[in-house]
């Protein structure tokens, strides 16, 4: 199914999204899962989606729950992803031993720019596996240039 949260800039626009937003998006819920709003900014690729999200093993199997059985910035990405048939890319970092957002539809890392990921208006730095959130929070996966 393709999700009408989520919006090429060039294309659809504010009304598609209002309809969208009226509607609601919530997955069927788990006994540990939270309801966050995942907001994406990318160049060409953005969207605002309230999603239903878990502990759970992602991309490869690997468990990615902060160690404590939560939900993560990851598996609310993961799950909308799912949920709505969008391209979303990571590559598992041993050295971290967490994922590295590569591609979120149109929009990849290159070599000036990364996906950086903000929980509530605050970057991250424990890594997207390795971050709880909670009913409520905003996360935020943003395409910025690296510094």
């Amino acid at each position: 199914m393709t999700s009408p949260f989520l919006l090429r800039k060039s294309a659809l626009g504010a009304a598609a999204l209002a309809f969208a937003l009226t509607f609601g998006a919530a997955s069927p819920a788990a006994a540990d899962s939270v309801q966050v709003t995942l907001d994406i900014a990318g160049k060409d690729f953005t969207g605002t989606i309230p999603i239903v999200t878990g502990p759970r093993p992602v991309l490869d199997g690997t468990l990615c729950d902060a160690g404590t059985n939560s939900a993560t910035p990851i598996t609310a990405l993961v799950d909308a992803s799912d949920k709505f048939e969008f391209n979303m890319q990571a590559q598992y970092d041993e050295a971290l031993k967490d994922f590295i957002v590569t591609a979120i539809d149109v929009d990849e890392t290159d070599s000036t720019h990364q996906w950086n990921i903000y929980v509530n208006g605050t970057l991250i730095t424990n890594g997207g596996c390795h971050t709880a959130v909670a009913s409520g929070d905003n996360v935020k996966f943003a395409l910025e240039p690296i510094v």
